[in-house]
């Protein structure tokens, strides 16, 4: 003991002010120097704010810009550190994705910083949930669809949208020598379809000349700012905004409360004609949830959740197929 107690009255405070420094400096850099390798070809990452400055540059063409930077990538995959936000990592490597979604799914929650942001509009649908919840949605999904009815249904909604309205417009555009923006046009068509699939009505208009729908629009606008909501530089500016409801946050609530009383009125109608006839009034997938014995608010969230999916992924296919 006399030799330590010795030892360190011949130690200067300052040498050991110094070398607590210079260990915190060095676990501060070793930390900087992993994010910099595990981005890779990832974007230009500096302490504390991450990689805040290229990411607010490029925050209007983020799907654009992790495209160029996972190019670049031998992995396909990069690292995305930012000030405000949790560490996200994005890939387009095919065994990532794998893993990801088949071999260990279990281990790949959604995580509450992802459902928050999708939670207004989304509610607890199926592609916003995790668990339990997220299984029986699935159940009944696969159950559903997995039906030679509803998919002999697909098929006959399918052919009769495109012979009675999307030739016929494409025919009258084609005769005034027209121009149209063919992905608005297929976003109409896209609508249509997963309306009749998921609901049993027909709102949307594929006539360019016409203003869409008011569901349609109250779609745009929920997903539209949900999309901002991820690619916000700092997430606290759009939680703050929700606090005050103001700006964009309040044209949310209302294209979300718009949204919902839409669908619901369509759930109370349908319940209510079943009731009456005592049968099934159609093969959409509402009527076969209500037959199913769901809550009103499971079929509302699981309708736009499937609606959401429906709409934007088969135009964007279609769109970039021509």
């Amino acid at each position: 003991m006399g030799i330590f107690m010795s030892f360190f009255k011949l130690v200067p405070l300052e040498f050991v002010l110094i070398s607590v420094f210079f260990s915190l400096l060095h676990a501060i850099l070793c930390k900087v120097c992993r994010v910099s390798e595990l981005s890779g070809h990832g974007p230009p990452t500096y302490p504390i704010i991450g990689c805040m400055i290229s990411f607010y540059k490029n925050r209007t063409r983020l799907i654009d810009w992790y495209t160029e930077l996972i190019a670049e990538s031998d992995t396909n995959t990069i690292v995305v550190n930012r000030l405000g936000a949790r560490r996200t990592i994005v890939t387009a490597n095919s065994e990532n994705v794998e893993y990801m979604l088949k071999t260990n799914f279990n281990n790949f929650p959604k995580g509450k910083p992802f459902t928050e942001i999708l939670g207004d509009f989304l509610g607890y649908g199926i592609f916003n949930v995790d668990g339990e919840l997220w299984r029986i949605q699935r159940k009944l999904a696969s159950h559903a669809f997995s039906t030679n009815s509803l998919r002999e249904f697909v098929m006959s909604t399918l052919e009769e949208e495109v012979e009675n309205q999307f030739l016929p417009s494409l025919e009258s555009l084609a005769a005034a020598s027209a121009v149209v923006d063919l992905q608005d046009l297929l976003r109409r068509l896209s609508f249509n379809m997963i309306c009749k699939v998921s609901l049993g009505v027909d709102h949307c208009v594929l006539d360019p000349s016409q203003l869409v729908s008011p569901l349609n629009k109250a779609f745009d606008m929920a997903s539209e700012i949900c999309a901002k909501r991820g690619a916000a530089p700092l997430l606290l500016v759009w939680k703050v905004k929700k606090w005050l409801g103001v700006g964009s946050e309040k044209k949310l609530r209302d294209a979300v409360e718009e949204v919902h009383a839409y669908v619901e009125e369509i759930i109370r109608n349908r319940k209510k004609k079943m009731d009456e006839s005592q049968e099934n009034c159609g093969e959409d997938l509402l009527s076969r949830l209500i037959l199913a014995g769901c809550d009103e608010e499971v079929i509302r969230d699981m309708i736009i959740n499937f609606i959401m999916a429906g709409r934007d992924t088969t135009s964007a296919a279609m769109t970039w197929l021509f």
